[in-house]
């Protein structure tokens, strides 16, 4: 964590305190406003269970609306995640079957202990990257990540198998996982790809040919800034 993240996050958690022993964080969780709802996920930052308890997931505001309309119309629904995490228990409450994969294998075990009094109708499988060689395919742009191979990790939902409703693209090596996930996409299913506007992934996923996007910028839970996640479709 960079210092500038680290002491925001520190400032965070001693604000947090305070706010706990003045009622104030119960007072705008329980408030009717979404901007106040909203600043006491300002309070959760990097809290999983908190955003679990919460009934969120990391994504902007519009992007959850959105994904909750559509799961809403499928009950059934089948849906992949790459990236384990609070929108894991959130997806499992909307939807009959959620497969998640997650390369980092200490958190993967924090997510089991969250999933523990979930549906049952969650398999997480974690999957860690091998260190990269010259014939490795499977990269990731993130800093500290790009020596490593995230073959097996995209490759997982091959295992699985699909077609899925929905396919959420919010982990390592995104661009990868985006592309192997339109051979498993059904026919109307969509994929929820988040911070889709970083340089790494908009340069790519902007000019492939058959695709319709739409970007829901807006209020991120936790964060004092928005993002934007896309949806998008096969035309």
């Amino acid at each position: 964590m960079s210092g500038v993240r680290g002491a925001y996050v520190t400032g965070v958690k001693t604000l947090r305190k305070a706010a706990e022993k003045t009622g104030l964080l119960g007072k705008l969780e329980n408030s009717a406003s979404p901007k106040a709802r909203h600043v006491r996920t300002l309070f959760s930052i990097f809290d999983a269970n908190d955003m679990v308890r919460m009934d969120m997931a990391w994504w902007s505001y519009p992007a959850m609306e959105r994904v909750d309309e559509f799961l809403s119309e499928r009950p059934e629904a089948r849906i992949f995640e790459y990236g384990a995490g609070a929108s894991t228990l959130w997806l499992a409450k909307r939807a009959a079957r959620v497969d998640s994969v997650e390369h980092d294998t200490g958190w993967a075990e924090s997510v089991r202990g969250m999933l523990a009094d979930s549906p049952g109708n969650v398999k997480l499988h974690a999957v860690a990257p091998t260190a990269a060689t010259a014939d490795s395919v499977v990269r990731s742009g993130r800093v500290g990540h790009t020596d490593l191979d995230f073959g097996d990790y995209v490759s997982t939902i091959d295992e699985v198998g699909g077609p899925f409703d929905l396919i959420v693209v919010d982990g390592r090596a995104r661009v990868d996982a985006f592309r192997r996930s339109l051979d498993h996409l059904a026919d109307g299913g969509v994929v929820v790809f988040d911070n889709i506007k970083r340089k790494r992934y908009w340069d790519v996923i902007s000019v492939m040919p058959g695709l319709r996007i739409e970007l829901l910028k807006g209020g991120t839970p936790t964060l004092p800034y928005p993002t934007t996640t896309g949806l998008i479709w096969r035309d």
